[in-house]
């Protein structure tokens, strides 16, 4: 969950947005949030991976105007990849990497097993109806923008959760993804940390 959304909302002109990118969707807890901000009738696209937690995204999500479900992992190219599974977070903390300083922020959180799970790039769905992307790869989210280099063109907005310390092997720092997004032309407007090392970050052009 992106938790600095609603810090930003008030602060940022979101007038331009047409339609939202949602990758690690969850159960869909932004779907009303998306609403009351862009209006009902916004586009939303939504990513999530696990089949069980993809069940109740497509029970809180399907049917509804707008909206398109997508049980895939994204990643730089199409593969598949083993996820490690949380058995604790409601599959929140899930992630294609190895779990590493989460263990010690959660230790009620356990990963006691991985499943394989079907990774495409943001690319190749050719979605050209939304212009903000949000990220919650859970220490992925450098591997998603490396798929979405033709999506960025036609995207205004980015969101991406961040870490302060190594919360999963190999994962990005806040520099990384801003060095990335620059070179595409975005700035970094704001970031926002929780009180666990972790938190979320704006940028725009």
């Amino acid at each position: 969950m992106i938790v600095g959304f609603s810090e930003y909302k008030n602060k940022y002109d979101f007038s331009n947005v047409v339609g939202v990118i949602h990758v690690g969707a969850h159960h869909g807890q932004e779907y009303e949030e998306y609403a009351k901000q862009f209006g009902p009738w916004t586009h939303t696209h939504w990513f999530e991976p696990l089949p069980s937690v993809y069940s109740v995204l497509e029970s809180n999500l399907g049917g509804k105007f707008g909206v398109k479900l997508y049980n895939y992992a994204l990643g730089p190219e199409e593969t598949v990849m083993s996820i490690w599974e949380d058995s604790e977070n409601g599959g929140q903390s899930s992630s294609l990497m190895k779990p590493k300083g989460c263990l010690d922020e959660w230790d009620y959180i356990t990963f006691n097993q991985t499943s394989d799970v079907q990774v495409r790039t943001l690319d190749s769905f050719d979605i050209k109806n939304s212009n903000m992307l949000v990220i919650d790869a859970q220490g992925y989210e450098l591997e998603v923008l490396k798929g979405a280099s033709k999506t960025l063109e036609s995207v205004h907005h980015v969101f991406c959760e961040v870490n302060l310390i190594e919360m999963y092997e190999g994962c990005p720092t806040m520099e990384d993804l801003s060095v990335f997004l620059a070179d595409r032309g975005f700035a970094l407007r704001e970031n926002w940390w929780t009180s666990n090392n972790w938190g979320d970050a704006y940028w725009s052009r």
